[in-house]
């Protein structure tokens, strides 16, 4: 009975304890793997809790990074301004954020920017091209969207993954635990 009530109580304890979970992302503007068609005048990331001031984002380009303004926090939102247009290509916000619970968290989103270019003249140049170049662009765009979902699903594997092994150290956390109390227990008899 005496164990029962020692390992009642150490389970009322604990229990809490591994069920506060990280910060998550919880939506983001561009999302997860979008492709858009026209230029985005700011990037908002949504988290599970509450956010602290001195969280980041920065965006890389493909040629370089590209810079953000006003990037600020807001309970749970964080916001950045596009300071200019962004080239057609891929794109991957790295943020770093500092959850409620004070731990560091950092992700990745990888979105991409296929805008149409403003109509200009045609000249007789572009009249004369041939078809082939539109293939070839064609095959680089499936190719590109291709890089790019496989991307996500690493990143978002990666992430599960850093979960999985979160949980798994404080679930044997809490069996060694238990041991030592059972054999503590076993020792004063």
């Amino acid at each position: 009975m005496k164990k029962i009530a020692i390992m009642s109580i150490l389970f009322i304890f604990i229990l809490p304890f591994t069920a506060l979970g990280h910060t998550t992302l919880t939506a983001s503007n561009p999302a997860e793997g979008e492709v858009l068609s026209v230029q985005p005048e700011k990037i908002e990331l949504e988290f599970g809790t509450v956010i602290e001031e001195g969280s980041s984002m920065t965006l890389k380009g493909p040629e370089a990074s590209v810079e953000l303004s006003e990037i600020s926090v807001s309970d749970n939102l964080m916001t950045g301004e596009v300071t200019g247009e962004l080239p057609n290509g891929q794109y991957i916000i790295d943020w770093k954020i500092i959850g409620e619970d004070g731990h560091p968290i950092e992700g990745q989103i990888l979105f991409g920017v296929d805008a149409e270019a403003p109509e200009e003249e045609v000249s007789e140049e572009a009249a004369d091209e041939e078809p082939a170049v539109e293939e070839e662009t064609a095959v680089e765009e499936e190719t590109a969207e291709k890089e790019m979902a496989e991307a996500a699903e690493t990143a978002q594997s990666e992430d599960e993954s850093s979960n999985s092994w979160v949980t798994v150290l404080i679930v044997a956390a809490i069996i060694l635990v238990a041991a030592g109390m059972m054999k503590l227990m076993k020792n004063k008899r």
